[in-house]
């Protein structure tokens, strides 16, 4: 019989030690049993710090690697329900030459067909589908999807 699942957090709890324990992990005199008292209770005040120490680097670590897990998430989500209906560029480009005059659009060649808007259009192989660089007379947007999807998830952050 497989052993029951037990949460990374239930098991780094702290857990109150033993009277004896608990004074040397606080820096207090304990009694002087033998010499290899005062050593065994040095050792475990070291070992409790060093333990504390690393559940606190594992939980930095973990949070952390659940901000990065959660952009991965996002990405791929975002990715597949593309794959399933492209973006509409339309959108994005007019509401852009709407506040600014358009030189230009910029987008991959598979989406030239896309943009049904009375504007030069640009099939650039550097770019992947449903991304978008809008130049204007003063410069670019960068519209590209990843530098869209990473301005939600700063939103959201």
């Amino acid at each position: 019989m497989a052993p029951d699942f037990i949460r990374l957090a239930d098991l780094l709890r702290e857990v109150p030690p033993p009277p004896l324990l608990a004074a040397a992990s606080q820096g207090e005199a304990v009694p002087a049993v033998r010499d290899e008292s005062a050593c065994a209770a040095s050792d475990l005040r070291d070992a409790l710090r060093a333990a504390r120490l690393f559940r606190a680097r594992l939980a930095d670590a973990l949070d952390e690697a659940r901000a990065t897990l959660l952009r991965e998430i996002a990405i791929a989500v975002v990715g597949r329900e593309l794959a399933l209906a492209p973006c509409v560029l339309d959108r994005i480009v007019a509401d852009a030459a709407s506040r600014a005059p358009v030189v230009r659009v910029r987008v991959a060649p598979c989406d030239t067909t896309g943009i049904d808007l009375a504007l030069p259009v640009v099939g650039d192989a550097s770019l992947a589908p449903g991304d978008v660089v809008i130049e204007l007379e003063g410069g670019a947007i960068d519209a590209r999807l990843g530098v869209r999807l990473l301005q939600v998830l700063e939103a959201f952050a």
